[in-house]
């Protein structure tokens, strides 16, 4: 008889775990080792030696039934929460314990009820006994305290009764609902998913669909590829067939069916048979748009049509693409707007 007491005093108790309680999670997050979670080691320690080793068995369990666990304290589990909360995770919310059993009911009530034996003193009652009825003596001085106060109440609250005896209560109800939706709506816009447990990937993809989406942009491959062969460059169809022998410094994309290239610090342009059609006599070019080119000589650049005729005289400093018949021009520091049919009168912008 002894014996087996002395076994079941010995037993540990285990902390209440709800099963059938599911964290709404990420199954692929709960499922991590809790170092996912960056705790330190005095933690991590404390975590494993009672059995939790992942994330799914930390936020099953309540924030009380780490008190359980040997040496736990208040600021083991502050780390644990922000840990959580920095992974977008949280604890089971607290929940009311199941009711105690019949038998264990009347074994409260009887120990509540129990009387001590006539003629015992109070020094030779139990402890519990004691502290029991200094309790039930500070609650009944209490009560007799808050009896022989004379009533108070401003006129204030008063009102406020009166009022709310007078209004019907589904009326309160409807103001207290429009109250709350006016309070809701001046709230400043949180975002799209707070740190409530949803899973980072999630919160991702629910922004992209939030996103707006801009047009997507088609660029059209050309009929050639650039080719690399011993350092020079050339151009083969799609499916491989060399059609410009590889004998360029560089090679930029055909452009309007001319290629802007360079040989020995020089620029010019090929056709597509590789023909060159305009000297390589530049000192640095761009590629053809709308007909024109931009082209430097002598430090110098100016713009030039497709049969290498000067367009534009060689007399600034920078220039851009022709666009919609006009391109930008630098001269003396200063930005200006030029058109092709009259590139006498320039606008001038700074």
């Amino acid at each position: 008889m002894n014996n087996n007491r002395h076994k079941f005093n010995n037993k540990k108790k285990r902390p209440y775990i709800d099963e059938s309680y599911v964290p709404p999670f990420d199954a692929a997050i709960l499922a991590q080792n809790i170092e996912y979670l960056r705790l330190s080691e005095a933690v991590s320690v404390k975590l494993t030696g009672a059995g939790i080793t992942t994330v799914f068995e930390v936020v099953r369990r309540e924030e009380r039934d780490f008190y359980r666990i040997p040496t736990f304290d208040r600021r083991n589990l502050g780390e644990l929460k922000n840990a959580l909360n920095n992974r977008r995770l949280r604890l089971k919310p607290p929940q009311e314990r199941p009711e105690k059993t019949p038998k264990q009911q009347k074994t409260d009530t009887e120990n509540q009820s129990s009387e001590p034996k006539e003629g015992m003193r109070r020094e030779q009652r139990p402890r519990e006994q004691r502290q029991r009825e200094r309790t039930q003596e500070q609650v009944q001085r209490g009560e007799n305290r808050r009896d022989n106060r004379q009533p108070h109440d401003s006129g204030r609250n008063k009102d406020q009764r009166e009022r709310n005896d007078k209004t019907p209560r589904n009326e309160r109800a409807d103001s207290q609902k429009r109250d709350n939706d006016t309070a809701r709506k001046e709230q400043p816009r949180r975002a799209i998913l707070n740190p409530d447990g949803i899973s980072e990937k999630r919160t991702k993809e629910e922004r992209e669909k939030l996103r707006p989406k801009r047009p997507r942009t088609e660029h059209p491959s050309d009929i050639y590829i650039k080719i690399n062969r011993n350092n020079k460059w050339g151009f083969a169809t799609r499916d491989g067939k060399e059609v410009i022998k590889p004998e360029y410094d560089d090679v930029f994309s055909f452009k309007e069916d001319l290629c802007c290239v360079e040989r020995e610090d020089a620029f010019g342009f090929i056709d597509r048979a590789g023909e060159v059609v305009i000297p390589l006599v530049y000192e640095c070019a761009a590629s053809f748009s709308e007909g024109y080119a931009c082209v430097f000589k002598g430090g110098v650049c100016g713009y030039i049509d497709k049969q290498g005729n000067t367009v534009i005289p060689f007399e600034f400093d920078a220039g851009t693409a022709v666009t919609d018949g006009e391109c930008r021009v630098k001269k003396a520091g200063k930005w200006g707007e030029l058109h092709i049919d009259n590139p006498s009168e320039i606008r001038w912008i700074n």
